[in-house]
């Protein structure tokens, strides 16, 4: 392992533009540092071999067990596996039935392995080049960092050129159809068959542009500390995401889910309004609460007997266009699992789904007209280390078949208000749209 500085005057944009556009391209692109959350960003492409999987990540766990590496240092990823874990794979880990149509074939989850990084420091700008040296020499991962880079810089790359267009904007979900839904979510909460269920609608618009310019315009207009895109096996990741899925340091989890969310006032009295309804809130109080308890039996399976905690203190996130109340659920984990049995006891996160999980996503099944693919699925990386760190993709994009699609949800309990609940979906929205539609008249 090396660990090389580099010149400090490549800006997080420029390495989006070098990297992010090249064979299985990558950004973990922290565009906004919410109190500890963003710290570092990582880029990379070419790994040395790809991963898509079907119904478990036991290949992934295998193949990264001739490549361990101990080294631990400040920069928490130092080369490994980098991609995403679709919604769905989920459905795999619980044994959901298939009802929902599944119109786009996301893989279950695809991942690289990447022995040669590039890593930015959010706070200070710093650079640096990362040889795992687990396939190749650091001097030659470095020279072909350099190369790259170096190569990107004589490109001539005209902002005039970028020409995007956006047509037949489509739901998948009426008004009426998203409504009806959250009636009958509460008959089942009525019934005591569960106590709150996270359901979505889905968008999608037929796109004409380059992906890497549309993602540059996305983490500008709506920054988040768990961006970042990815040039996938037959799909592109591109992700705006505030939320942490789980983080693993060494033996310490942590996961933050979030639940509860307004809009950003027009003005600072408006804004400090929103943010004292979203505190006072007794729904979203006690939708928070729920979820910390079910991510605290999750953490409890793979944990030290006595080591999971919950900061129920009620945390607001602020965004350019929403804030979020937040908590944070920790743990250490116990010296008999590793980070795949990490991923599999919390996956996919319970602010995502609802609780009880699995009768959550039975529910979600049926009532949901398409798989989710990306969305509510998990885009981070599992270092050769075995620390790790993913988001849970809310706020994310996925392109395939010449179409952009993405899903905006909102926690249904027994007093939610069906119209409430609708116009949540869209506030949360609004910002990719706002995006998508101005590039149109730059």
């Amino acid at each position: 392992m090396q660990i090389k500085s580099y010149s400090n005057a490549l800006s997080s944009r420029d390495l989006v533009d070098i990297f992010c556009g090249r064979k299985f391209g990558f950004a973990l692109d922290s565009t906004q540092i919410v109190d500890h959350l963003g710290g570092w960003s990582f880029y990379g492409s070419e790994p040395f071999q790809l991963i898509t999987g079907g119904n478990d990540l036991l290949e992934l766990r295998k193949l990264m067990s001739d490549y361990k590496e101990d080294t631990f240092c400040e920069i928490p990823f130092l080369g490994g596996a980098v991609g995403f874990i679709s919604y769905d794979y989920g459905r795999c880990l619980e044994n959901v039935p298939s009802k929902s149509v599944n119109d786009l074939a996301i893989p279950n989850y695809c991942f690289g392995l990447y022995d040669g990084i590039v890593a930015k420091n959010s706070v200070s700008g710093e650079v640096f080049l990362i040889a795992s040296e687990v396939r190749q020499s650091a001097e030659d991962t470095f020279s072909r960092l350099d190369s790259i880079i170096q190569s990107h810089k004589t490109q001539t790359h005209s902002e005039i050129d970028k020409k995007f267009s956006f047509s037949d904007w489509r739901w998948d979900t009426s008004r009426v159809e998203f409504c009806a839904s959250i009636e009958q979510i509460k008959s089942y909460i009525a019934s005591g068959d569960v106590y709150q269920v996270n359901l979505s609608r889905r968008r999608d618009v037929l796109f004409d542009g380059a992906l890497v310019d549309l993602y540059q315009a996305l983490r500008k207009g709506n920054p988040a500390p768990y961006s970042g895109f990815f040039n996938g096996d037959g799909v592109q990741l591109i992700s705006t995401s505030p939320e942490q899925f789980l983080k693993k340091s060494k033996d310490s989890l942590v996961t933050r889910p979030i639940k509860g969310t307004r809009p950003r006032g027009k003005t600072e009295a408006e804004d400090r309004l929103f943010a004292k309804d979203l505190e006072l809130s007794e729904k979203d109080r006690a939708e928070l609460l729920m979820i910390i308890d079910l991510e605290r039996n999750d953490l409890g399976r793979i944990a030290e007997f006595g080591s999971v905690s919950a900061n129920t203190d009620y945390n607001i996130e602020y965004y350019k266009s929403v804030m979020h109340a937040t908590a944070e659920v920790k743990a250490k984990l116990s010296p008999e699992y590793d980070v795949f049995d990490a991923i599999h006891s919390m996956f996919p996160g319970g602010s995502i789904t609802g609780a009880p999980k699995i009768k959550a996503m039975e529910i979600i099944e049926k009532l949901e007209n398409h798989r989710r693919g990306l969305y509510c699925g998990s885009f981070g990386y599992i270092g050769f280390n075995q620390d790790a760190e993913f988001n849970i993709s809310i706020r994310t994009l996925q392109y395939t078949k010449n179409r952009l699609y993405y899903n905006v949800g909102s926690g249904i309990v027994w007093d939610s208000d069906p119209e409430a609940e609708y116009m949540e979906t869209g506030a949360k929205g609004l910002a990719i749209e706002t995006t998508l539609k101005s590039l149109c008249l730059e």
